[in-house]
Order: structure tokens, then sequence, then C-alpha cells
């Protein structure tokens, strides 16, 4: 399995800084930038799409309180052909106490054919916090004859690796009820005392549910598009941003 990504960010004179960066085709790394909350760095996908038998295995660890977003650069498609073979990304997110970490890349397009399945682990050591975004997008071209397949894990676990909570999500065919939603998502809050109210949207629907264990909490999120569901998406994100500054502050 290729290592495509590992990076190591950490609290350097003020600022959160990368330790460590190492990258491969088809990621791109770049620099990190300052906002209100501590640092972001952009993820590019060079090709722009994951191809059939793409396996990829990423790396995000955040030490020594730092406090970083990692984002895409845009949506990346999921290519697919007739009797592909499946895209596989495997991810693992790590987070020491004191430390902070806000994934959200874009929601991952689902072409005709494509077939993608997502393995991501995130570990959050007591005192730190992860917010992680998990979404995918139905291509309007997707039909219940080349319908290929999604499916996505996310495992949360705590100190020393023990497993606190499982959300998975999969499909492998179109939604067929009347007017069914085509894009779907789900951001973790781990290590958070609370979640937000969800924003409403006229767009999308929402909810919130306790994660096991005392893990954190789940924002689910159904919307008839991917521009809604990025939207509603950002709102909310928006939104925890805004409590998690208030408590800090």
């Amino acid at each position: 399995m290729t290592q495509a990504l590992d990076l190591v960010f950490a609290r350097v004179g003020g600022r959160t800084v990368l330790t460590r960066r190492r990258y491969r085709w088809p990621l791109l790394v770049g620099r990190v930038f300052d906002d209100e909350l501590g640092g972001v760095l952009t993820v590019q996908n060079a090709a722009g799409t994951l191809i059939p038998g793409d396996v990829l295995r990423q790396s995000i660890s955040v030490t020594d309180g730092g406090v970083v977003s990692v984002r895409g650069q845009g949506a990346t498609t999921i290519s697919g052909t007739d009797m592909g073979t499946e895209v596989f990304e495997d991810t693992a997110l790590t987070v020491e106490a004191t430390g902070e970490l806000w994934y959200v890349p874009a929601p991952r397009i689902l072409t005709p054919h494509g077939r993608y399945r997502q393995e991501l682990r995130v570990r959050v050591a007591p005192g730190g916090r992860a917010v992680v975004a998990d979404a995918v997008v139905l291509h309007p071209a997707c039909s219940d004859a080349n319908f290929g397949s999604y499916a996505s894990t996310v495992e949360v676990r705590g100190l020393e690796h023990g497993l606190l909570a499982v959300d998975a999500q999969s499909l492998d065919a179109m939604p067929t009820v009347n007017r069914a939603p085509s894009a779907f998502g789900t951001i973790h809050l781990i290590g958070f005392g609370d979640c937000p109210a969800v924003v409403p949207s006229d767009a999308a629907y929402g909810a919130w549910t306790e994660l096991p264990n005392g893990a954190g909490w789940a924002v689910r999120m159904a919307a008839r598009d991917g521009g809604a569901l990025r939207t509603f998406m950002a709102d909310v994100v928006t939104t925890i941003r805004r409590t998690a500054s208030a408590v800090t502050g």
C-alpha cells in the first residue's frame, strides 16, 4: 500500500507548523497559512480524480498543542469503468492532548461505475479535539444501470488505541425513493463536551446523534445535490468553530 501522505503538525513559536511533510503523487502539499483558529493546510490532488485500482494511504498527526484545519482544494471525482476495481483510501488521524484537528476534505463525487471504499481511523487523546468530515455526492449521470458502490467506515479510538465507536455507511444501488437525496455526509465531533444546534436548511436535512462511550457526536446530513450539501456542511463547521472558540475563550 503506497504511503501517499504523512504529515505531523506542532505548535512552534506560537504558530502551528509542519514538523514532517512527506507526500507523493497524486497528492501535493503547500505551506501552512494562519487563520483565527490556527493553521490551515490545503492538500491538492494533482489529477483531480481517483481511478480504478488507486490505493492511497494517508497519515496526519497533531502534537504539542497544534491547531490545524486540513482541507482539499475541491471535490475529487471517483472515476469508474464497467467491471473496474475499487478505489481505496486508508487514512489515520492522530490528535495528542492539547492538539486540535479539523479534517474537512470536500465530498467525493461518485461517477458512473465508480467504486470507492474508505477506512478512516481517528485517535484522540484526552484533552485533544477533532472534527472529521465524511461525505459523498452521486454524479447526476449515475443510474440504476451504471451505479458502482460506496463504502466508508470511521473508527474512533481513545487512550491506548481503545475502540470507542464505529460509524459506517454504504451504497450499492441508487436511492429509489421519489426525490431522494443524492448527497450524504457526516461530521464527527470528537473530544467536544456538547454538540451545537444543527443549522436549519431548506435544501438539506440534518440531525445529530451521540456516539457511544462518550466518544463525541455525529452530525448527519442529506441533501438534494452537492452544492446544497457543501453549503450545509460549511454552515455546520462554522457553527462548531464559533462554539469551540467561545468555550476556549
